[in-house]
């Protein structure tokens, strides 16, 4: 199909420049250099246009200006073209004689028809550089669920690729690299829904979530379901959300920035070179069993009140707490259960209770009647209920750190910081961290 759309170009142009003579010709090829040339500095005078009309999309926000500048810049050089043309027919016809002007006629149609060759040659290579750098992208991200124009470009990259054209197109493609290293991470996500789970623990991409678009992207399940299912890529990109992704220009501007080699290399192989001796980074959330084993192991002649007390504070307010550490070297923390005021429970009668058991001294009953009733002497049975003594509740540890800033050491060694204190981390291999909490070391198990 390429070999059919370069021939077909190639006679369109022949016969366009065979009619438009040389003199048009020439100076639209002279357009065609200077519109390639202006296209990129020019796109900048040509974006209000389309965000003026309301467009948001940054997709055809890049496409559209330099392709609208080019335009512009051919069609000064047609009308240039056509006074030139002009003027100089009507010298010919005008001020020479009758063989000077047909001989002038008959070779300005045959150069025409050379330099529309020329051109077709041309606009023969552009149309190969975009339908590469289209399908590049399409071809990855594309399903058999994908037809018309799509389908058409498909199969025009793929005939580039197998004439052994598409590496020409691919290096005079004006097309930064970054395109190509993104089309392939596209479409190694298309391929493979689940490095969703890789994506949210790639280091800077830990606090995406936060997000709005993101989080909106996550919580809605008929998009999720749409990539899982691997729907066509018209239905992908007219969903709202792929809307509002393809609309977010400080989101796409962050995502830009990443390092694609490293987020490539982490996708495959789930380690990230450039963050590898970093193992501090990322989601920890508390190893309630591992906290309460440290403190047995590591307190030298503890008692089995103090391990009680222990499991009841990791149990009431400890668990779930969790920690996500970021490469710009911050933290946050989120301190675990809220407190709650909670009201001793009242505890019901038992039959089978001495039924005497805890009432509170009677005053003036004396030591006969006492007896009368098997009672202590000075107790009786109209006494008031002695309240049940209740072992304290264990306070809840008062953490010196809740977020804030880290430092490294050495490897595997950090420092936290906040505005109420900081503590020790250490963090070894098997993917715990031991924080050393004001008093108390806290065990956190890396979450994936």
């Amino acid at each position: 199909m390429i070999w059919l759309v370069a021939i077909l170009l190639l006679a369109i142009f022949a016969g366009v420049g065979y009619l438009k003579g040389a003199i048009r010709m020439s100076v639209s090829l002279a357009g065609l250099f200077v519109g390639l040339m202006l296209a990129k500095p020019m796109a900048p005078m040509m974006t209000p246009i389309y965000t003026a009309s309301g467009m948001t999309n940054l997709l055809w926000l890049s496409l559209l200006p330099p392709v609208t500048a080019f335009l512009v810049v051919g069609l000064v050089f047609v009308v240039v073209g056509f006074i030139v043309h002009y003027k100089i027919g009507q010298y010919y016809k005008f001020s020479a004689d009758e063989v000077t002007r047909l001989t002038w006629e008959r070779m300005n149609k045959r150069s025409g028809a050379a330099l529309g060759l020329l051109v077709g040659g041309i606009y023969t290579v552009l149309v190969g550089m975009l339908t590469y750098v289209g399908g590049y992208l399409t071809t990855q991200v594309a399903t058999e669920n994908d037809q018309g124009p799509v389908g058409y470009l498909n199969s025009l990259a793929a005939g580039l690729d197998s004439s052994g054209l598409g590496k020409i197109a691919r290096s005079i493609s004006p097309v930064p690299e970054k395109y190509f290293k993104v089309a392939d991470i596209l479409g190694m996500s298309h391929k493979t829904p689940l490095l969703e789970v890789r994506y949210r623990n790639y280091p800077p991409f830990l606090n995406l979530g936060e997000e709005s678009t993101i989080e909106e992207m996550g919580r809605n399940d008929e998009y999720h379901n749409l990539l899982v299912q691997q729907a066509s890529l018209d239905e992908i990109i007219k969903h709202p959300i792929s809307v509002k992704l393809m609309s977010d220009q400080a989101l796409t501007d962050r995502l830009l920035a990443t390092d694609l080699d490293d987020l490539r290399a982490y996708l495959e192989t789930g380690e990230s070179p450039r963050y590898a001796d970093e193992l501090f980074l990322g989601r920890w959330e508390l190893d309630g069993n591992a906290t309460i084993n440290y403190f047995k192991k590591n307190t030298i002649g503890v008692k089995a009140r103090q391990i009680r007390e222990m499991k009841e504070v990791v149990t009431n307010w400890l668990l779930g707490m969790s920690m996500v550490v970021y490469p710009d070297q911050t933290y946050t923390l989120s301190n675990g259960k809220e407190e709650e005021d909670e009201k001793p429970e009242e505890k019901e009668p038992d039959a089978y209770e001495d039924p005497y058991a805890g009432f509170a001294p009677q005053q003036g009953m004396d030591a006969e009647m006492a007896a009368r009733y098997g009672l202590p002497p000075g107790q009786g049975a109209q006494g008031q209920r002695r309240p049940q003594a209740q072992a304290p509740k264990p306070r809840r540890p008062q953490l010196k750190f809740s977020g804030g800033r880290w430092d490294r050491k050495t490897r595997g060694r950090y420092q936290i910081q906040s505005s109420s204190g900081g503590g020790s981390v250490v963090v070894r291999k098997n993917h715990r961290a031991y924080i050393d909490a004001g008093g108390m070391t806290l065990v956190f198990r890396r979450v994936w």
